[in-house]
């Protein structure tokens, strides 16, 4: 789905690219720089020291502070998190499903990022064997974006800054007897040890697939919106911790 408000895959055949953690350009270590390279492939820009600096977070810079929590449990907010300093990300995820969908599990994938702190430096990275086609197909308010292989590399991220890419993905998994169940997650904002507000929509449209939405997890309650409809559906969320994500349709077979 990395460090350096990355997002990462985890779990599931095909899981979206999920796990915002975020870093800085600029704020907050105070123990001597120490370069790292950031071509070696266990490069954690959380630990290469030279990217921080002395002094407070700027204006829409993530403050450890700001964290509403240090643990990973999922907690869905009723209502919307109260106004802070640091900006509310939204991870917007439009899933196209086909007939060759049901059969190989490829959908196409549109995800767009709002909602972004402040970093000199931004990774995007997926599950290589699930993605294919990938692409920037906006960038807006940002130095540059490109595609490279698993991932999407954005540098000179703003407050201001949206982000969508394209690609296939490989995430429906066949059960059966006519059912199909899409898996993601976990999705998150993290920094350090700190956990962030989030939200998250996901919105398959699958056509005249003649499919039905059976069940959800996180299932709809208060702060999870799950709406269904004759073409599609529609789950949106905010929160924070790790959320991780279940779709189950079904056609008459």
């Amino acid at each position: 789905m990395h460090r350096i408000t990355e997002t990462r895959t985890a779990r599931g055949p095909g899981a979206i690219a999920t796990g915002l953690i975020l870093a800085l350009g600029g704020a907050l270590a105070t123990a001597p720089a120490m370069a790292m390279d950031p071509d070696d492939p266990d490069y954690d820009p959380l630990e290469d020291d030279s990217l921080w600096e002395d002094g407070p977070p700027g204006p829409g810079q993530v403050d450890p502070e700001d964290a509403q929590t240090t643990s990973p449990e999922l907690r869905i907010y009723a209502e919307p998190p109260e106004e802070r300093d640091t900006p509310l990300h939204h991870h917007d995820n439009h899933l196209t499903l086909d007939e060759d969908s049901l059969n190989d599990g490829w959908v196409r994938l549109r995800q767009c990022h709002s909602g972004l702190a402040e970093i000199s430096r931004m990774s995007i990275v997926y599950n290589e064997p699930n993605i294919r086609g990938l692409r920037v197909a906006s960038a807006d308010e940002v130095e540059d974006a490109w595609a490279e292989d698993d991932r999407v590399v954005v540098i000179g991220v703003t407050e201001a800054s949206e982000l969508c890419v394209e690609a296939e993905m490989r995430v429906v998994e066949s059960r059966g007897n006519g059912e199909y169940v899409l898996e993601n997650g976990p999705f998150m904002r993290r920094f350090l040890d700190g956990y962030f507000p989030m939200r998250v929509t996901l919105t398959l449209s699958w056509g005249d697939l003649d499919l039905s939405l059976e069940d959800t997890i996180p299932e709809r309650q208060p702060g999870v919106d799950v709406r269904g409809f004759e073409h599609g559906m529609i789950l949106d969320t905010t929160f924070e911790g790790e959320l991780e994500t279940r779709i189950r349709l079904s056609r008459d077979e």
